[in-house]
């Protein structure tokens, strides 16, 4: 025990940055990753007013169980590095983290890759391949949740990677990264082929998306590999801990990303008149967001649209597209309005 000025201060371990560290960045990268999901939210509440009402109800109830994780994760925060501060004795229990980090984390990603498996077999008309992506979904929650009893009952932290904890997170990672893997790999199929079917505006629209899916697949599947790797060192350090407080806002985020990646965003010409429902003109210099059911711009260009076929200079023109949204039929229909430069769209 070391004495200051009269106070008696609990004596630090050598290894003190190593336990410490990887929860601290765990905690710090959770809180960013649930900064950008809510800024997600926002733009898909924004921009997919008419989305189905299961669309709807996979990103609430998602960012539902987001937000318990984060006031959970929030609250070990504060007990560990505030009201706890110094007591190791405290910092290695586990208290509500079997809770909080492997089962609400499996429940997002079994949410994710079900709704991956749901977009497969839409596109795909196959039910092979989906069923794989959902099968192995379905074992990486158990997994999760077998993770989750083996913390509960161990306890501890530092007696937690032990051989059981090593099976349970090899099953709920190992095959949490092959299912990502597989949903990468033939989303990317799938929508490349399609892409060929479809005329130039959905082939812009296809590329962003595969685009995403390959980049957000491949993410989810490189930190289930390194929380995998991380749990099953010999050293049996705590590194898994920053993984693994974010791997959950991982999964949600790619999951947003590529619902959000079905928007466009289009620039409305400035100072460009536009038919108001009054017949007088209204001037804008927005900028209009292309979504399947309206338009996010000036009030002015939904009026103009009413009154497109009898507004003078105002041409509608229409064009069949292919859209990659299982929840559209394939003769979705992308309406354009054009006066003196400016575009607004409607699908």
């Amino acid at each position: 025990m070391a004495t200051i000025a009269n106070s008696t201060y609990p004596e630090i371990p050598a290894d003190v940055a190593a336990r410490t560290g990887p929860r601290l960045l765990g905690f710090m990268f959770h809180w960013g990753l649930f900064g950008a999901l809510c800024v997600q939210i926002y733009i898909y509440h924004l921009a997919f007013q008419k989305d189905p009402i299961q669309n709807k109800a996979l990103v609430y109830t998602v960012f539902v169980i987001e937000l318990a994780q984060t006031v959970f994760f929030t609250q070990s925060a504060f007990y560990i590095f505030a009201s706890g501060y110094g007591d190791f004795a405290d910092f290695e229990q586990i208290r509500f983290t079997w809770f909080s980090a492997p089962l609400l984390t499996g429940i997002v990603a079994f949410i994710a890759q079900s709704f991956y498996a749901y977009r497969i077999r839409v596109l795909s008309r196959s039910y092979i391949v989906a069923g794989i992506t959902a099968f192995l979904a379905l074992v990486q929650l158990g997994g999760a949740i077998s993770t989750a009893v083996v913390q509960k009952h161990t306890g501890l932290i530092t007696l937690l990677l032990g051989h059981n904890y090593s099976i349970s997170a090899g099953i709920w990672n190992g095959t949490s990264a092959l299912c990502d893997v597989i949903i990468a790999s033939s989303m990317t199929y799938y929508l490349s082929r399609r892409g060929t079917e479809a005329m130039t505006p959905t082939k812009m629209i296809l590329k962003r998306i595969t685009a995403l899916v390959i980049e957000t697949g491949t993410i989810t599947a490189m930190v289930a590999i390194v929380n995998l790797v991380l749990s099953v060192l010999p050293s049996k350090p705590s590194y898994f801990l920053a993984s693994s407080l974010t791997l959950g806002k991982v999964y949600s985020n790619s999951m947003m990303a590529v619902l959000n990646g079905r928007m466009r965003v289009d620039e409305l010409t400035d100072g460009t008149t536009l038919a108001s429902p009054s017949g007088n003109a209204g001037t804008s210099s927005a900028t209009a967001v292309r979504y399947r059911n309206g338009v996010v711009s000036h009030p002015g260009l939904e009026e103009a649209y009413e009154m497109s076929k009898a507004a003078d200079g105002i041409k509608v023109t229409r064009e069949e597209l292919v859209f990659p949204d299982p929840d559209r039929a394939s003769d979705t229909r992308n309406e354009e309005l054009d006066h003196g430069g400016a575009k607004g769209f409607l699908v």
